[in-house]
């Protein structure tokens, strides 16, 4: 079979292309880089920094249980055919997929960001620009496709729900007694958009080479994008032409939905800082909106396509997204709640703080799903302005062999970050671009790739000596054994 679905193609070949994280989690034990104070606003960096729009920090964040290569693609024959290859067994296919499809995206961009020491406090201030959505899908729409059945099926309510919004934040860290930190941070919210939709019902005409789909369920919107002066009740309208991005008056004029988050969390040092352990609450708030740009009622997908072919990479597909208005106008007020995160860290410091052993778990919160990660990770500090961290994480359904990486360079006057996790060796043949078959991540089901630049300034004495006695310690236990 030459052609397969368009569809779960272009989202495999996405997850194993590339992206950037909304939280870079192995920054977490890097003692230098001021992206672990979005995780923890207790963990503070060595030195203040300032962050620029654009270069210091934007990032997307990919987590799914279901979405990989090995669940999509297989080898037959020498050859690379889909899932739905008459190759492929139903049972051996069906047999890796939940009962529930989950898929979370955050992105965020940091426009402007300002972190610095005033005696034994730390203090940051900035604006953020932030993009999530997730999804709850049901996989008996694979079932559907697998088995070549026709006729409606019930999808169990698979669900959507996106906002974007502007937060703009005052944070603070202090210690409250020598070994133990606090640190809390307050959000300032003005909601962008919002969009959640439920859909109850697929009908489904399915051939070897084809696929006709139609999705039926109930959709609300609401924000400073949205325009629904020309749309009446009951009128039928492409989903795309309620939105307005090009008048700056009329979006200025609408942004009337605000809300609160707040970050909260501590961290406490033991056994002359060997041991470190921290925990976090982030993102716990909400967006109230009251606009007058609120339209909700049913919507009707339809979706055809033959697939892809893997000689020549032609696309063949069609889609139609529809809404027939059923209530419009400032008829309801309503909240949306962040997806929020909780995390909590474990950490051991050897060899004169050169190295550290970190265990740190990580459970989000979104309206449709929630999952939990837990991250293992060696970082090394050959000197201190220099951290590397190489990681893996279980949980989730993420495979041995696939690890996460990092390296932040942070001396005086500059802070460069790169990291990513969910690294994937194992690749096998894709799609064919051009003249050259696309190596794509086997076992990859998420995403999270974090980089920026930033400048730094003004490292606190206190820390300077507090390192200075460190050194001096250790310098004469080890004295004392020789004698």
């Amino acid at each position: 079979m030459k052609k397969i679905v368009i569809l779960l193609v272009a989202a495999l070949t996405l997850v194993g292309v590339g992206g950037v994280s909304a939280q870079s989690r192995n920054s977490y034990f890097m003692e230098g880089s001021y992206f672990r104070n979005d995780l923890n606003p207790a963990l503070a960096p060595t030195r203040g920094y300032l962050a620029l729009p654009g270069m210091s920090g934007v990032g997307l964040n990919l987590s799914t249980n279901f979405l990989s290569i090995d669940n999509f693609l297989y080898q037959r024959d020498g050859e690379t055919v889909t899932a739905l290859h008459g190759k492929v067994s139903a049972d051996e296919f069906l047999g890796k997929l939940p009962s529930v499809g989950q898929l979370a995206i955050d992105t965020k961009i940091n426009v402007l960001g300002v972190g610095f020491w005033a005696k034994k406090m730390y203090w940051t201030f900035g604006l953020n620009a932030n993009v999530s959505a997730d999804m709850a899908l049901s996989t008996d729409l694979f079932k559907v496709l697998k088995t070549l059945g026709n006729g409606t099926f019930n999808l169990g309510n698979t669900a959507l729900e996106a906002n974007a919004y502007l937060d703009a934040y005052l944070g603070t860290s202090f210690r409250v007694h020598r070994n133990v930190s606090l640190g809390l941070k307050a959000k300032f919210l003005v909601g962008v958009a919002t969009l959640d939709a439920k859909f109850d019902n697929l009908s489904a005409t399915v051939a070897p080479d084809a696929v006709a789909a139609n999705m039926l369920g109930t959709l609300r919107a609401n924000g400073i994008l949205l325009d629904n002066s020309a749309v009446e009740e009951g009128q039928q309208i492409p989903f795309g032409e309620l939105f307005n991005f090009s008048d700056v008056n009329y979006l200025l004029n609408n942004a009337k939905n605000f809300g609160f988050a707040f970050d909260v969390g501590t961290e406490v040092r033991l056994f002359n800082d060997h041991l470190k352990i921290s925990a976090a609450l982030i993102d716990f708030g909400f967006i109230k909106w009251t606009t007058n740009q609120y339209v909700e009622g049913s919507v009707k997908g339809d979706f055809g396509f033959e697939g892809l072919n893997f000689e020549s990479s032609e696309v063949e597909t069609l889609g139609k997204f529809e809404m027939v208005a059923t209530d419009i106008g400032a008829a309801k007020e309503y909240n949306t709640q962040l997806n929020f995160s909780v995390n909590a860290g474990l950490e051991y410091n050897f060899l004169r703080n050169h190295f550290a052993l970190g265990l740190l778990s990580h459970t989000k919160f979104c309206n449709t799903m929630t999952y939990t990660e837990l991250t293992a990770s060696l970082n090394i500090r050959p000197t201190n302005w220099i951290t590397a961290t190489v990681s893996h994480t279980f949980l989730n359904g993420n495979r041995p062999g696939v690890f996460g990486a990092a390296l932040n360079i942070h001396p005086a006057g500059l802070n460069i970050f790169v990291g990513m996790d969910y690294i994937d060796p194992n690749l096998v043949v894709g799609p064919k671009v051009g003249n050259t078959n696309l190596l794509l991540p086997r076992y990859q089901k998420s995403l999270n790739l974090y980089a920026g630049v930033g400048f730094n300034f003004g490292r606190p004495e206190f820390l300077k000596r507090e390192a200075a006695d460190a050194k001096a310690a250790a310098k004469a236990k080890r004295y004392a054994r020789r004698r």
